[in-house]
Parts: C-alpha cells; structure tokens; sequence
C-alpha cells in the first residue's frame, strides 16, 4: 500500500492551525485520507502580522523573537512529522492570486506570469526583480515571489490551452518563513490558497457521500429506501446538470469564494470587506464574469471563522443557486469520529489547513 503524508498549517490573527493527513490507496475503494495530527496553537501577537508585515526599525528585536517563537511551535506541532511537505496556507488579502491561460513554453510562461504579478503590485510591468527557477519565479527580497500551478484545460478553435492559477507574495515574506523552516523537521514547503484547499475538501467530501455503502443504516426502519443505488444515480445526474461546486470563506475582513468543476479548482475571487450577506451578490458577479446560470451549481459550502450555514445571512445566497449552503465539513473524508472531539467543535476554521493537506 502506497501512503505519503502532507501537513498543512494556516496562520491567520493570533491563531496557528495546523493538519496532517494521511493518504493512501485501498484495493476497490480507491483513495483514503486518514487524520494524523489536527490541532491549533494561540499566541500573543499577531502572527499574520509576523509573517507578511516589515517591522519599523525599532521593532526589529521584538519581530525577531516572534518569528523564533512561531518556528519552536511549530517544531513541537511536528517534532515527530512523516510528512514529505508542508503547504502554506495564503488568504487572499495577503498575496496577490489571478487565473490566466499558458503561453505555449514553459520558460515564457513563467516570465509571462512574473509580469503579470508584478503589474498587479506595482504597475510597473519594466520591473526585472524576479528570476525563473524550476516551477516557480523567485523574486529578490524586496520582489515577488511567484508559483503557477495548472489547474484545468479547454479545447478550443486552436487545441488545448491550459489556465494557471497564479500566486504571487511578497519576496520577503518567503525569506521570513524560510527562516522559520530551518527549525523544522520538515524537508520543504510550498504556499497554497486557501480557496484551492477549500475546494479541495469540498471534492472529497462529494466523493465519500457517494461511496456510502448500499446497505440499510441499523436507525432506518422497516422499508425505508436506504442511501443506495438509486440516490447515487440521482445525484451523479444533478451533478452532470449542475458541475459547479461553490465554496465560500467567511473571515471579519474578507470573503473569499471558489468554484470547483469535475474535481479540479477552476476559479475563485475575494472580496475585501465583505461580510456573508454580501456572499449572494459576490457569488453572482463570479458566475456572471465566467458567464455561467446560477443553476450550473449544485452544492454550495461554508467554512471560516464567521461561517454559519443556517444563519439568515445566507439566505439570499442559498435562494441564488437553489442549493441550500452547508457546513464543509471535513470529518468523513478523513474518517475522524466526531464523538472522538468536544461537542462544540467547528470544522469550518480548520477547513483551509486540513484542504491543504489533502
């Protein structure tokens, strides 16, 4: 049985909240995801901060101290980690994160994609601070960082294209949290969306529903229709009407949305100082740029900090796509138990770290 282990950490306010997952294949019942460490550290100081702010010069020593102390957390959360990886979780305020097709070489993709970052933070697309390395371009450190993943492709009038997602942060944040992995028992690490992650459990999650065994539960009664063969038909139709699965993220400063079709992350959009009654307008100039009908989604979830899938705030979201929003809960793809966690446990805070592991 082939296994490899991910770890996935998202520092947002004063709160480290950490994954590690487990995947492997299982003979008939293809791929499985098993929990390994879950958990959340809390600090005195803003962490986010930390990480993506340059301290005044005053503040040098007392910035040092922090780094050091989110890096000996962090060492204990994985003093005894198998993971080949740690992944990074960015939200979209603190980076710079856009779609955009490939030209044909990969040596002009990535500087195509350089330029385009550097436009979007400063205008000033002259600017040559980034260099090429592998798969990803490399800013100075008072440059960009940058990463492309591919993400779909299309054919069209002229062959295939492929769209990248593109990532791009501040160069001296990357040199900040390298420094930080030097403490770490970890051999890399690479940053991740959070939207990608969010779509990610949102996949997942639609994949176990359908794997539901087709047997009677022991609470179902007499000639009651299990979970089984017909609803599974019923809901592989639905998702041929509607492939688009919504993922919103609901943070006090932000809203971050994704679409995620056929399994693959295909778009997504924040929207900075938005709250969740807003999630409806949002969600609709989403579809409406990729000029897709509201129907074309067919579940809608919600994770995050202020995410509330019954709350009255969104309504007017679940009456958009006619697809009432729930909770993204993660628990069944990685097979936790949720007697085995506190009564009040809210999966939707840890949902960016434990995608991102997946």
């Amino acid at each position: 049985m082939d296994a490899r282990v991910l770890a996935g950490i998202d520092l947002y306010g004063q709160t480290l909240r950490y994954a590690e997952v487990e995947c492997y294949d299982v003979e008939r019942h293809g791929t499985r995801h098993r929990l390994l460490r879950l958990g959340s550290c809390d600090f005195e100081f803003d962490v986010t901060r930390v990480l993506w702010s340059a301290p005044a010069a005053q503040q040098q020593q007392s910035h040092q101290q922090q780094l050091e102390t989110l890096g000996k957390a962090l060492a204990d959360v994985y003093e005894s980690t198998s993971a080949g990886e740690l992944r990074v979780v960015v939200h979209p305020p603190q980076a710079y994160s856009f779609f955009a097709p490939a030209p044909a070489q990969r040596a002009a993709r990535l500087e195509h994609f350089a330029r385009e970052a550097r436009l979007l933070a400063d205008g000033d697309a002259a600017d040559g601070s980034g260099s090429v390395r592998g798969n990803e371009t490399s800013g100075a450190r008072d440059g960009l960082h940058v990463t492309a993943d591919e993400c779909y492709a299309e054919r069209g009038v002229n062959g295939r294209r492929a769209w990248f997602h593109v990532l791009a942060l501040s160069g001296e944040a990357h040199a900040r949290f390298r420094r930080v992995m030097h403490t770490l028992p970890l051999p890399d690490f690479r940053w991740t969306i959070s939207m990608e992650g969010a779509t990610r459990a949102a996949v997942l999650l639609e994949h176990r529903r359908r794997e539901r065994p087709l047997r009677k539960e022991p609470s179902q009664s007499r000639g009651a229709e299990p979970w089984g063969a017909g609803a599974a038909s019923a809901e592989h139709a639905r998702t041929e009407e509607a492939p688009f699965r919504l993922t919103v993220g609901c943070y006090a400063e932000h809203l971050e949305l994704a679409l995620a079709r056929h399994g693959q992350f295909h778009f997504a959009l924040h929207a900075p100082h938005a709250e969740p009654p807003d999630s409806a307008y949002f969600a609709a100039a989403l579809l409406e740029r990729l000029g897709l009908a509201p129907p074309s989604v067919g579940q809608t979830f919600v994770y995050g900090l202020d995410a509330d899938a019954a709350s009255d705030d969104l309504t007017a979201l679940g009456r958009l796509t006619e697809t009432p929003p729930e909770p993204l809960d993660f628990r069944p793809i990685v097979g936790l138990d949720p007697e085995h966690l506190a009564e009040d446990f809210d999966p939707g805070p840890y949902v960016p770290c434990v995608g991102a592991a997946l």
